[in-house]
């Protein structure tokens, strides 16, 4: 019933990327808030929502059930920003997409199933193709996508630049809390610590907003500030990420664009954890690379914070300072 209340009044599309073998259907619901297929010119960071509705034959035979159903997103060239070569056409020709990364990995046991993702779009030129399939207990498949270009003015400055715009209170699994600093991808708890824990997300994400949209945490605190255990987050994924209170307001931020300009911003050992953030603080950040060496520098301005009337809570402009291949 409530599939049906929500489809009631959509438009059922095939989609982009239609690919089916046999009876298992994969739909794109159809309405002015939900991408359903390829779009150009989409503002870098921007929030926007898919929703997917698949279905599978369980009348001839009664057993039949879905049983799985994936989300994949490849970005192409590299999401995380860096400093462009002198020779820019052969270099470009030359670097390949990222390997994809799982957005979504579940088993089921049901004859449908109604997907609805809230993303946020690369901060970096580029395109991301997102793939959704589906299969049955019978061998069944059906796989839908969608490709979005992200196109920017400012390519060839030497930082990166991007504004999240994050609902609190974030006490649900969908809500976007986890944080990669590094190329702007804010992500889902389902996605990082879900029931399938993805390990190459975790190593990825370098701040965690906790759920009052007040406080940001490095991920190796979560043993003291969240109930993630060890099993579902590794002590080994888990990122080292220290913050600064610097002294800029916002025309320091916009002045520090040279990578050592940010850099220097940072100094001393740093803290793990903020306590209490403040419109228009300004704090500076070293994040690591999923190698655990490579230092990424970064700031971040608070550009409001939760006060229980605005939709959009917490909202931060962070810039990084370019690095070359």
């Amino acid at each position: 019933m409530r599939v049906l209340l929500v489809l009631f009044g959509a438009l059922l599309l095939a989609g982009c990327g239609a690919k089916s073998n046999g009876p298992l259907r994969l739909f794109f619901l159809s309405s002015t808030r939900f991408t359903s297929g390829n779009r150009t010119a989409v503002g870098a960071a921007d929030t926007l929502a898919t929703s997917l509705y698949a279905t599978t034959d369980t009348a001839t035979d009664k057993s039949n059930r879905l049983t799985h159903f994936t989300a994949t997103v490849t970005y192409s060239p590299r999401r995380e920003p860096f400093a462009y070569p002198t020779q820019l056409n052969l270099f470009l020709n030359n670097l390949a997409p990222d390997a994809p990364l799982t957005f979504l990995d579940t088993t089921l046991t049901r004859g449908d199933f109604l997907y609805t993702p809230v993303f946020g779009t690369r901060t970096t030129v580029g395109t991301e193709r997102w793939d959704f399939t589906a299969q049955d207990k019978n061998g069944n498949s059906s796989t839908r996508f969608f490709v979005l270009s992200v196109r920017r003015t400012d390519s060839l400055a030497v930082f990166n630049e991007y504004t999240l715009k994050l609902v609190v209170p974030a006490t649900t699994t969908a809500a976007r809390r986890f944080i990669d600093l590094k190329s702007g991808l804010a992500l889902p708890a389902y996605t990082v610590v879900g029931g399938v824990p993805n390990p190459t997300l975790q190593n990825l994400t370098d701040m965690i907003v906790l759920p009052d949209g007040l406080r940001l945490a490095s991920p190796d605190t979560l043993g003291a500030l969240t109930r993630f255990s060890s099993a579902r987050w590794p002590v080994a994924n888990r990122s080292t990420t220290r913050f600064r209170l610097t002294t800029l307001a916002a025309d320091g931020f916009n002045s520090a664009q040279a990578a050592t300009d940010i850099q220097n911003q940072f100094t001393g050992t740093g803290r793990a954890y903020i306590r209490t953030l403040a419109k228009d603080q300004v704090y500076a950040f070293k994040a690591l690379k999923p190698d655990k060496t490579t230092p990424v520098y970064g700031l971040i301005r608070v550009v409001s914070v939760p006060n229980g009337t605005s939709t959009v809570g917490l909202q931060l402009q962070i810039r990084t300072a370019k690095q070359p291949l």
